[in-house]
Parts: structure tokens; C-alpha cells; sequence
């Protein structure tokens, strides 16, 4: 059986422990929150440059399409030219009326092809303003990534620091703890909740809010066994 001291001193220790597992948990959930973050960090710039190569492509297929329009255009000029030229030299009004004919379809599709064209001019010059636009966002986000990429480094090392002097100094703490006392801590701590100690306020237990008998109470208030809550399991203490 153990003395109230001796009971109020593993109290102590373990609650001094708890305080250095919470830490060192904090600790880790920031460091999976940092590396999250650079991840969606790092997929925001793929999908930008993803983008930029799609408005490349876009682009370059609008280049293509006009220059194959105004290849069309020359032609149909130079067949309204020589059809206009040869409609000189007829001599009957027959073949007059034929080529005049002739010279205004050559003028309708040479008139489709300039609309084609100008339509051809217009897309090239939307989506090379929507790949200038895609270009200039990716070269600030670009910027804006380094910078926070290199920010989280600093923190990441930062907290790793931070968790190695918590886990050095919740060595020593643990080797201070009797092992029975200890692998009782770990169990609880390990089960159902991340908290191993809840203090009895106004006879419940802080963690799960039980009512704690009397008599148990007593048990505890007397500190001659540590007690576990016969609810949640965690270990009952009257506070420091």
C-alpha cells in the first residue's frame, strides 16, 4: 500500500508527463498540418502549370488555324484576281454573264474565308490573353509558394526541435515513475481518450463527468492507491 506522499507524488509526475505527451502530440499534429499544407501548396502550382501548357496548346492551334485562314484568303484573292482578268478578255455577253458569274462566287468564298479569318484573329488573340493571364498567376503564386515553402521548413524544423527537447525531457520524467505505475499511465493513455488524469471536481469525474461514490472518493482524497475512474478509466486525483 502506498504512502499518501508517495501517491501524491506520482500524481505529480504523471500529470508532468501528460503535459509533456500533449505537447509532443501537439507537436506532431502541427507537423502532418505542415506538410499537408505544402503538399496542397505544391498541387496548386501543378494544376497552374498544367493550365499553362493546356493555353499553350490552345494557343498554338489557334496559331495554326490562322495561319491556314489567311492561306485561304491569299487564294481566294488571287482566283477573284485572275477570274477578274479573264472576264476582260471574253468578247459575247454570254460568256460575260458566265464569268461574271464566276467572279461572285469567287468574291462569297473569298468573303467567308476573310470572316473565317478575322474569327481565326480573335481567338488567337483571346487565348493568348488567357495564356498571359494563366502565366502571370503562376509566376505569382510561384513566388508566394517559395516563400511559404520555405516558412514551413523553418517551422518544421523548428518543432522538431521543439518535440526532441519534450521526448528527452519525458524520458527522464518516465524514468523517474515506478514501470507498474507507468505501463498504467500508457494503458489509459493508449485507450479511449489521449488524456490518462482527470482531476474529481464537485464529486464527478472532469473527464467523463461520472459520479464518483463517496467512499471512493474517500479512496482517492486519501491517496493511499491510485484510482481509476470505473466509467471512462482514466485516473482520479483531487487536483495539485
Amino acid at each position: 500500500m502506498m504512502e499518501s506522499g508517495v501517491v501524491s507524488e506520482l500524481v505529480e509526475d504523471l500529470l508532468a508527463l501528460e503535459e509533456l505527451d500533449g505537447a509532443i502530440a501537439r507537436g506532431r499534429a502541427e507537423l502532418r498540418a505542415l506538410e499537408e499544407e505544402a503538399r496542397q501548396l505544391e498541387e496548386g502550382l501543378e494544376a497552374l502549370r498544367r493550365q499553362e501548357s493546356e493555353a499553350e496548346v490552345k494557343v498554338d492551334g489557334a496559331d495554326r488555324q490562322l495561319r491556314q485562314a489567311e492561306r485561304t484568303v491569299q487564294a481566294g484573292r488571287e482566283t477573284v484576281k485572275r477570274l477578274q482578268l479573264r472576264a476582260q478578255e471574253v468578247v459575247n455577253q454570254r460568256s460575260h454573264l458566265a464569268a461574271r458569274a464566276e467572279i461572285d462566287a469567287a468574291r462569297q468564298n473569298l468573303d467567308a474565308a476573310e470572316t473565317t479569318m478575322l474569327e481565326a484573329m480573335q481567338d488567337q488573340e483571346r487565348l493568348r490573353a488567357a495564356r498571359k493571364a494563366v502565366a502571370d498567376e503562376l509566376e505569382q503564386q510561384q513566388a508566394a509558394t517559395e516563400e511559404r515553402l520555405a516558412g514551413i521548413l523553418r517551422r518544421q524544423q523548428e518543432v522538431s526541435d521543439e518535440i526532441a527537447i519534450h521526448a528527452d525531457k519525458r524520458e527522464n520524467r518516465a524514468m523517474r515513475i515506478d514501470e507498474s505505475v507507468r505501463s498504467l499511465y500508457d494503458r489509459v493513455r493508449a485507450g479511449r481518450t489521449s488524456s490518462a488524469l482527470a482531476p474529481v471536481i464537485d464529486g464527478v469525474c472532469g473527464h467523463c463527468y461520472t459520479s464518483i461514490p463517496l467512499q471512493r472518493q474517500a479512496e482517492i482524497r486519501g491517496g493511499r492507491n491510485l484510482i481509476v475512474c470505473e466509467t471512462c478509466g482514466v485516473i482520479l486525483h483531487f487536483g495539485r
